[in-house]
């Protein structure tokens, strides 16, 4: 058993971050180790009754030393052999206590390109959710542990489908993609090639700021009869099974979780290269970033050579069938723990 205390500096919010650092504490203490959590008040909910969930306010300054000693007790009341930050505003916070820690190890993890690398100095261990990541440190040692899901259950795409979810069964195929529409999705530039290449429907859901210009750009381009809006989805992993294509079409990504769950769907897909889409796509699915001409690309190629996708894929559905599932990633961070505690 090993006694771990898990810091999260997230306000509210449950995006891609969260969910890793969630369903990472949540199995650790499924599997039987003495796992706590140190986060924000409004993050609570989101733990099992297993995680020893520890209050503290984290929409103060990340170097404020009041700050910084109420977070020391915290830790320190749950007497861990390990601490695990993540993400920026953690790392620096923990890293600022490393003298005040004794005897524990410290490990962080790291979702996105980073411009400094200061905040992951001096760990004992760092993780990122990509070779990308990973190469952004500026020569840091990481390990690459890539967000991982549980699969989605039997019957998912079959629900998704008993709605009647539009252009289903049309003679033009169906292409999806699924995020909050904020400008770093890139749906705004999915929208613009859209309007260049004819020939299919899309299922563009999610809800966010970026709403009204999108509704903007489907009447510029008079593409009201070809996208669906379909706005918050409980049922979205369903969805994307149910369609021809996924499209990632990122301007930055730590993941994408969607895209790991459009994989695990068997789901053809193509993405920008962000996150961990080059370690899991071939090269032919991919695209790069900020680039209206490239999603063209990607789209027409789709389109003009479905069958070949879907079978230069099998590789990745095979390896997100094996190496992408929360047992294989919680493992892996498992004996990333006992070489640290062994050094």
């Amino acid at each position: 058993m090993i006694r771990v205390c898990h810091v999260l500096a997230s306000v509210g919010e449950k995006g891609g971050l969260e969910k890793n650092v969630i369903e990472l504490a949540n199995r650790q203490a499924l599997l039987g180790h003495a796992v706590s959590a140190v986060a924000d008040e409004s993050m609570r909910q989101y733990f099992e009754p297993a995680v020893d969930f520890i209050a503290h306010p984290m929409g103060g300054g990340r170097l404020n030393p009041f700050n910084l000693l109420a977070l020391r007790r915290r830790i320190l009341s749950t007497k861990p052999q390990i601490v695990h930050a993540h993400a920026n505003k953690a790392g620096s916070m923990v890293r600022a206590l490393r003298g005040f820690l004794p005897g524990i190890k410290r490990v962080a993890t790291v979702q996105n390109i980073k411009r400094s690398s200061r905040p992951f100095l001096d760990y004992d261990a760092v993780i990122t959710a990509s070779a990308q990541v990973r190469d952004s440190l500026g020569g840091i040692p990481a390990n690459v542990i890539w967000n991982s899901i549980a699969p989605p259950p039997p019957g998912t795409k079959e629900a998704a489908a008993a709605t009647n979810p539009p252009f289903l069964g049309g003679a033009e195929p169906v292409f999806s993609t699924v995020g909050r529409l904020v400008e770093a999705k890139g749906m705004d530039l999915l929208l613009e090639a859209m309007a260049q290449v004819p020939g299919f429907k899309l299922w563009l859901v999610g809800e966010g700021i970026q709403r009204p210009l999108l509704e903007q750009l489907l009447d510029r381009h008079q593409l009201r009869d070809r996208v669906w809006m379909a706005g918050h989805r409980d049922d979205a992993v369903g969805l994307m099974g149910c369609s021809d294509l996924f499209i990632v079409a990122s301007r930055n990504e730590g993941g994408p979780y969607t895209l790991a769950e459009a994989l695990h769907m068997r789901v053809p897909s193509i993405s920008t290269k962000v996150g961990f889409a080059p370690e899991f796509l071939p090269k032919e699915a991919l695209m790069e970033t900020h680039s209206v001409p490239e999603l063209v690309r990607g789209l027409k190629m789709a389109l003009a050579e479905p069958a070949d996708l879907r079978a230069r894929l099998e590789p990745s559905f095979a390896l997100v069938a094996t190496e992408v599932t929360l047992d294989a990633m919680t493992a892996k961070v498992i004996a990333l723990y006992e070489k640290v505690l062994r050094a």
